[in-house]
């Protein structure tokens, strides 16, 4: 029932898909993702904040959602993480995410990085360290691995917001994790919610579930648990998502993997260099189609001293 994680699986997982689905449950309700990560009993959400600007970009499930916390305003940041971000150190994404956060919102900002496979994370050390005299920058984030989680403290309070990443989290007690996956699905169907909804909302569950367990498992624990076979049946028929789970996840993987170190690339210079002058290098790096060149320039970006260094070996390479 459970899922053996390997490389082939890394490889081929639309870690996309769990990315979207990730940042769209903790917006909706983000206030229960404050509370648990803070360790504070009420934070009030004053705007889900657009990260698809030019001064901090998207990447993967980055959420900014500015925040009342205690009567002080701050950004609360959340990056969620499939499995290890190897072509980048995540301390120096974190970096780059804070900084462009506070410059741009000139605000406290309180960085988070949630695994969601249990594998993924062990080695993160939750800061950044530059240990130069006189001019030392620590930036700490919190690091939160799903796994390490106990889920059924989650279920217990009915946190909306962290209930369908529960299937990752902790089984309670001596549970299976066919008996674990159950209870989760059981707690998701009780929870107060307009019927229209719950559709959406258990699909959310069972893309994140689909990291660990069988897809064709989830699925059939949900119409037994639900009883609502016809409406949860026809919702996943028309969002595609078995099919594009189960049999699409080759298409479109190739592309994924390019997107995701060209975006990495972009990051590493934007956060080095000035963003106006890297702005002008985009559209030459996103005319390059192979993969393993924009890991190579990649590597030069976080060695490079200048910009212009960066450029020499951009164009001695026909770009």
């Amino acid at each position: 029932m459970k899922k053996a994680f390997s490389e082939s699986d890394t490889a081929r997982s639309p870690g996309g898909q769990f990315d979207t689905v990730s940042k769209r449950v903790i917006q909706q309700n983000p206030e229960d993702w404050i509370r648990f990560t803070l360790g504070i009993p009420e934070a009030k959400v004053i705007e889900i904040l657009d990260t698809e600007q030019p001064t901090v970009r998207g990447h993967r499930a980055d959420s900014f959602i500015h925040v009342d916390i205690l009567g002080k305003e701050a950004i609360m940041h959340f990056e969620f993480q499939t499995r290890d971000s190897t072509q980048l150190p995540m301390p120096y994404r974190v970096v780059g995410y804070a900084g462009r956060g506070i410059e741009t919102f000139q605000k406290p900002v309180y960085s988070h990085v949630i695994y969601l496979h249990p594998d993924a994370g062990r080695n993160d050390p939750g800061q950044y360290i530059q240990d130069m005299p006189g001019h030392e920058i620590t930036i700490k984030y919190k690091v939160i691995r799903l796994s390490e989680v106990e889920g059924q403290a989650i279920l217990d309070a009915k946190l909306k917001g962290l209930i369908p990443f529960a299937p990752l989290m902790k089984p309670s007690g001596e549970m299976d994790s066919g008996e674990w996956l159950r209870e989760c699905v059981r707690v998701a169907d009780a929870l107060p919610m307009d019927e229209p909804d719950k559709p959406d909302y258990l699909s959310n569950l069972a893309i994140l579930g689909g990291l660990i367990f069988d897809y064709q498992t989830i699925r059939e624990i949900i119409l037994e648990e639900t009883m609502q076979e016809s409406s949860v049946i026809q919702h996943f028929t028309e969002q595609g998502i078995e099919q594009g789970i189960e049999q699409g996840i080759e298409q479109g993987i190739e592309q994924g993997e390019r997107k995701g170190v060209l975006g990495s690339l972009l990051d590493v210079l934007e956060s080095r260099f000035q963003t106006s002058e890297v702005h002008a290098l985009k559209p030459t790096l996103e005319s390059i189609e192979e993969i393993q060149y924009l890991r190579e320039l990649l590597r030069e970006a976080v060695q490079v001293s200048t910009l212009d260094e960066f450029k020499r070996i951009l164009a001695s390479n026909g770009n």
